[in-house]
């Protein structure tokens, strides 16, 4: 005789919450179309099973249709392996996940004696477990302004911009990046305007959880870059967000351009005097679609490559310009420092980046900014 599910619900451990809330989660994400029944049958004597056609790729493309059937079989008589096959999901009675091989998992109900296999995870141990942790992440991420809000915060302050992405992150714990060796000094300045964070003179941003255009889907395995990039250094730099709000480090990347007006974005420099402090040959273009409205402009170049060893060179001759002056910099990790002390000098200083190189990426002439060689070759 088989036991109703009230009754064997005792002989059966639950999930954690990170794994139920996974699940629960996964399961909010199936469409309509995936709810449809794939197929029906008896599974033995008066037990019933259905497939979601969420399920359908998987049972079309791997014959595990007979082990399922032979798990839950043994599930119904109470007579699975171990308790670690089978675990209920905490307040959800009739909702059960399964182990059917080390790397395998599928998510089922029962309830009158009937079954029904809603989802099947394939590498389940390895992708719940990175899940799982990145929802630990993304509950404990700082709150990011959109790239919007991060342009009227500048507007309406008058104030000037100081930008992180993971360059300027990694240099906070002493890594070397592509561009610009790292130094004691420029780890120290770094750490320092990071837990300075924003106020009425500049705003200091950090990149998003998990951007959706400054972004690189399925960079390792089914994991975006920028989820990558946290599993492998939020704890460290978890430490560094003291502030509870940043800016969004995509005002500068490509996806400011997809969610703002071109002309909202020029109203950052429009009518300015600007001098642009760039790399000599490096990536920056000067693009007419987003300086035309600028009344005028200088230029200070400064080495594309590691830019920081002529620190004080650099600064001092920014410390020449009109206290009128806008600075646009484009130098790197460098820029995040020099956008800080010219603000605390007087002076409005934007870090923007490889703006002008994402517009070219929006505008799919690139495939990202950081295609394009740091140093330009002579024609």
């Amino acid at each position: 005789m088989i036991n109703d599910t009230e009754n064997r619900l005792v002989h059966y451990t639950e999930c954690s919450k990170e794994e139920r809330d996974f699940i629960i989660e996964e399961l909010a994400s199936i469409n309509d179309d995936g709810l449809e029944v794939f197929e029906e049958k008896i599974l033995f004597d008066d037990i019933k099973i259905k497939y979601l056609k969420a399920t359908f790729n998987y049972l079309e493309k791997y014959p595990v249709k007979k082990k399922i059937e032979n798990n839950l079989i043994l599930f119904c008589f109470n007579k699975n392996k171990s308790e670690s096959e089978v675990k209920r999901i905490k307040e959800e009675k009739d909702l059960f996940r399964m182990r059917i091989s080390d790397d395998h998992m599928l998510v089922f109900t029962y309830t009158n004696n009937e079954i029904v296999v809603k989802k099947i995870y394939r590498h389940f141990i390895h992708r719940t477990s990175v899940r799982i942790e990145l929802s630990r992440i993304k509950k404990n991420f700082p709150e990011i302004l959109t790239t919007t809000e991060s342009i009227n915060y500048i507007l309406e302050n008058k104030c000037s911009l100081a930008r992180y992405g993971d360059g300027e992150l990694d240099l906070c714990y002493g890594k070397d990046i592509s561009f610009q060796k790292a130094s004691i000094e420029l780890q120290k300045r770094l750490v320092e305007i990071l837990k300075h964070g924003s106020n009425k003179n500049i705003l200091v941003t950090i990149p998003e959880f998990n951007s959706k255009h400054n972004n690189i889907f399925n960079h390792y395995g089914q994991i975006s870059f920028w989820e990558h990039y946290w599993l492998k250094m939020y704890k460290k730099l978890r430490k560094l967000f003291v502030q509870p709000l940043y800016g969004n480090t995509d005002i500068t990347r490509n996806s400011v351009f997809y969610e703002n007006e071109i002309e909202e974005i020029k109203r950052l420099w429009n009518k300015r005097e600007v001098v642009f402090v760039i790399g000599d040959r490096g990536r920056f273009e000067m693009k007419e679609e987003l300086f035309d409205n600028i009344l005028s402009h200088k230029t200070i170049l400064v080495p594309p490559v590691n830019a920081f060893d002529k620190y004080q060179e650099i600064i001092d001759s920014c410390l020449k310009q009109n206290k009128d002056t806008l600075f646009l910099i484009s130098c790197g990790p460098t820029a995040t420092v020099l956008a800080f002390d010219l603000m605390k000098q007087g002076y409005q200083a934007l870090d923007i980046g490889h703006l002008p190189n994402a517009y070219d990426q929006y505008l799919g002439k690139i495939k990202y900014p950081e295609s394009i060689p740091f140093i330009k070759q002579h024609d």
